[in-house]
């Protein structure tokens, strides 16, 4: 079927001011890394007979795309903004006649890589601007066919074609890798932020507004099992931080599971190192209830061939994921090759890219015999478009539990508008509860259920409230 791109319009939804807040590493500090924001992305798309809209979203986080201290954080957003508008341009230009939402991806995707490097980009920030429009082309085309992403995947409606990325895949058939029936269950992994209060101790005052403020009164109220850690790079504070966290762990959740995160916060190998073998002889039961430790090293250290020998020591230890340094579509074949086990999946670095790189993970394992697989993260996702289209993903990818508490830091729904509270209502009671006039996601026994993102298009049929958004031209920053 010939489709054609007849409009692409972003807006920026404002959001309230955080309800506790969130740090990474060991400065406590306030540290601008994205504005009180998400960008939705609103595409029109004809099929030659009617005209359907595709849609999509992401917070601007611009501290996590760009670390370079080079730039100022007001720069890296001016920057990114700019990105952005570029990679909208060659969609719009690449787009206006195609049939292959895949090959669409394919050449926008080089092309938005090739500019960000000539403009001196992060790779990662260039997969950022490739997704966004990514994306609402598959909410479009999903609609224009008016069949499910999970369908769209597995019966050719996208046209992916892995050899055309990793030639190892060439003759790979995408639908023996799906999973036999779409999984509407996620467990859910809870950020532990480095400044999070754990107990009633750790709380200077109370926000009051009746919602968890501790980590020991989420696992209460939400019934947890799955715990995400922000590590900070200095081996003594961490071991000492984990230590107290384990404490409430052990004591509060049922059969507890724990992911650490480093966020780049290593820039020495040999230091690293050493802290996993702390940890493994002082924190005995953490180690064991550890799943994986999470971009450890700095992006550029994470990719360089020197660092083999000691990784793959580590790695029969504890496995190792990259987040930050999978910017780029051989990323996980990269790491791999070094001895990393996964990669994270996050919509924001790219939904082809994450689909092909769990058929890596098969071939991987036909190839040289290495279990390796991917984790579902993402802090920033937040309803509705971004959160949506994420579990959409995920239920493809098969990923059992995911990061998924950037809510926390804000009181529920609170961001949505009225009529969006409204469809919520209407159509989306099992992924969501209503308390105290708010709505909020519905956490049971630490998990949510999502069956109602599963329908026609990617994320299911829930649009935003446009006529709310503000034209990313007009806003301010």
């Amino acid at each position: 079927m010939a489709f054609s791109i007849q409009s692409i319009e972003l807006f920026v939804r404002e959001m309230p001011p955080d309800r506790m807040p969130f740090t990474v590493g060991s400065n406590l500090s306030a540290k601008k890394r994205r504005p009180r924001a998400v960008f939705i992305v609103r595409l029109q798309l004809s099929d030659g007979k009617s005209v359907v809209t595709g849609r999509s979203g992401d917070r601007p986080s611009f501290g996590w795309l760009d670390k370079r201290t080079v730039r100022t954080p007001d720069q890296k957003l001016t920057d990114l903004i700019a990105l952005v508008q570029k990679a909208r341009d060659i969609y719009l230009d690449e787009g206006s006649k195609f049939s292959s939402a895949f090959q669409l991806w394919y050449d926008c995707h080089e092309k938005i890589t090739a500019f960000a490097k000539e403009t001196d980009h992060e790779s990662l920030s260039a997969s950022y601007a490739s997704a966004l429009f990514e994306r609402a082309v598959i909410d479009a085309v999903c609609r224009a066919g008016q069949v499910s992403f999970f369908h769209a995947v597995g019966n050719e409606v996208l046209g992916i074609r892995p050899g055309l990325v990793h030639e190892e895949l060439q003759d790979l058939d995408i639908a023996t890798i799906l999973p036999g029936r779409q999984r509407n269950r996620f467990a859910i992994r809870h950020t532990v932020g480095f400044a999070d209060p754990l107990t009633d101790q750790d709380l200077e005052k109370r926000i009051g507004d009746g919602e968890p403020e501790t980590l020991a009164e989420y696992i209460k109220t939400d019934g947890l099992r799955f715990f995400k850690v922000k590590i900070s790079g200095n081996p003594v504070e961490d071991i000492a931080r984990l230590e107290k966290i384990w404490q409430v762990v052990q004591k509060q959740a049922r059969q507890p599971a724990i992911t650490l995160d480093g966020n780049e916060a290593y820039k020495d190998i040999d230091e690293f190192d050493h802290f996993v073998s702390e940890m493994e002889s002082q924190l005995t039961g953490l180690f064991q209830h550890t799943l994986f430790i999470e971009q450890p090293l700095t992006r550029a250290l994470t990719h360089d061939p020197g660092t083999e020998a000691t990784i793959r020591k580590i790695s029969t230890r504890k496995p190792l994921v990259i987040d930050e340094a999978d910017g780029f579509v051989d990323a996980f074949k990269q790491a791999f090759s070094i001895g990393y086990s996964g990669t994270s999946h996050k919509n924001c670095k790219g939904v082809f890219k994450s689909i092909l790189n769990r058929a890596l993970t098969f071939r991987f394992l036909e190839t040289t015999g290495r279990e390796s697989f991917l984790s579902g993260e993402d802090l920033s996702n937040m309803s509705i478009v971004p959160l949506h289209q994420d579990f959409d993903t995920l239920s493809v990818l098969d990923i059992s539990h995911c990061e998924r508490n950037g809510h926390h830091y804000a009181y529920g729904m609170s961001h949505l508008t009225e009529v969006e509270k409204s469809e919520i209502e209407k159509h989306h009671q099992d992924l969501y509860r209503k308390e105290n006039n708010e709505w909020f996601l519905n956490i049971q026994d630490g998990e949510v259920e999502c069956s109602s993102v599963f329908g026609p298009g990617f994320g299911g049929a829930t649009m935003p409230d446009w006529e709310s958004l503000t034209p990313l031209d007009e806003w301010k920053g």
